[in-house]
């Protein structure tokens, strides 16, 4: 009799650890692709905790945002292959201008805040730009995010709308932070229109595998095995794609455009040899500028002067 109840309560005991784990990985899978969902193990930061450098980016990204979003604008909306509305906004050039930035902003993002600060030199040498939301963020329709595998294909949709529907003359270039450079840097690997000449990505991730996994290893202390074989199956049973369905790596192989890479060398989200891997893959004209101090999009902050000045040379922007 006590062997039965003992084996009983052993098994209650593995169900339950079990469930635990089944919900640990619907919990990483939800907070990952999920942009829309809450997350309970957020903190607030104390703003005596910040260091006060990050207080004063923080401060420039509020009121370059506020900035971006206070000026005049014409907000387009397109309908993308699989019939998500996906919403962007277009916004030109201080004066003439001589290029277009299509710009993607990064996971739990949004194109002010990624942006603002950004913008300002952009518009000033002569760039229109064209801020796109990501799906199932923002004003985008679509559940689940894609981690640049969905995007890509959102990314070549906006370049039809340019071609087709604009008629665009001007020489086009990607942009990127964070999921927004693994966007554009799979976008490299999708056919697209000749007027598209180079693509700037700045803290980019390798695959959607690897970054999440990486913030489940981090967060969730979780083993890749089961941990990412559970919440591969659950993002094909819910968001019918696979987390290693693409990659920057696949699509950097292929590109023949011109890319700057950019990453901060004190970035504790996506660790800057994933950029290096990639700069490594990509069999294009490349360029690596890597930040000492700087963390997670922190780079255009921390070496203002130099990254402008790299990527106008790279890319032979006149002013």
């Amino acid at each position: 009799m006590m062997v039965k109840i003992l084996c009983m309560i052993l098994a209650v005991i593995a169900v339950l650890a079990i469930a635990l784990s089944v919900l640990k990985y619907y919990f990483l899978m939800n907070l990952a692709i999920n942009a829309r969902a809450k997350n309970p193990g957020r903190q607030s930061e104390k703003e005596e905790e910040i260091p006060v450098r990050e207080q004063e980016i923080r401060r420039q990204i509020q009121e370059n945002g506020e900035w971006l979003a206070s000026l005049p604008r014409e907000d387009l909306e397109i309908t993308a292959g699989d019939g998500v509305k996906l919403a962007a906004h277009y916004i030109p050039a201080q004066e003439e201008p001589q290029r277009l930035m299509v710009l993607f902003h990064g996971w739990h993002g949004s194109w002010t805040g990624d942006f603002g600060s950004m913008s300002r030199w952009l518009r000033e040498i002569g760039c229109d730009l064209l801020l796109a939301e990501q799906r199932g963020q923002g004003a985008s329709g679509g559940k689940y995010m894609g981690f640049g595998v969905l995007e890509r294909r959102d990314a070549a949709d906006w370049l039809r709308y340019l071609e087709r529907e604009r008629h665009n003359t001007l020489p086009v270039y990607l942009g990127g932070v964070s999921m927004g450079a693994a966007t554009v840097l799979m976008t490299a690997g999708e056919p697209m229109p000749d007027f598209v000449k180079g693509i700037l990505a700045d803290c980019g991730f390798t695959s959607p595998y690897e970054m999440i996994y990486e913030v489940g290893r981090k967060s969730l202390h979780l083993r890749e095995h089961p941990a990412m074989d559970f919440v591969n199956l659950l993002v094909r049973l819910l968001a019918h794609y696979s987390l290693k369905e693409y990659s920057t790596l696949d699509a950097l192989k292929q590109t023949k455009l011109p890319v700057f890479f950019v990453h901060g060398l004190a970035d504790d989200f996506v660790p800057s040899s994933m950029t290096r891997r990639a700069y490594e893959a990509c069999g294009s004209r490349k360029e690596l500028l890597l930040v000492e101090g700087a963390g997670h999009v922190r780079s255009f902050f921390y070496a203002n002067a130099e990254y402008r000045q790299r990527v106008e040379d790279f890319f032979g922007w006149k002013k």
